[in-house]
């Protein structure tokens, strides 16, 4: 049985990480999981719209 190994969403890469981020059904590494504004790094949580993430601030912008 063969495990598929998923594509990073942010670099288009294989994940080989231990852990892996799902968002809005996409898979991410944790260092490729940014704001789709300011590009901050998403560690803890993270808003969506319109198909891209966002941090809290700018968001609500």
């Amino acid at each position: 049985m063969q495990m598929m190994i998923p594509q990073c969403a942010g670099c288009n890469q294989h994940i080989l990480d231990k852990f892996i981020l799902k968002v809005l059904d996409r898979h991410w590494h944790g260092s490729c999981l940014k704001c789709a504004d300011c590009q901050m790094q998403l560690a803890e949580r993270c808003f969506s719209r319109s198909g891209s993430v966002y941090c809290k601030e700018d968001f609500f912008k």
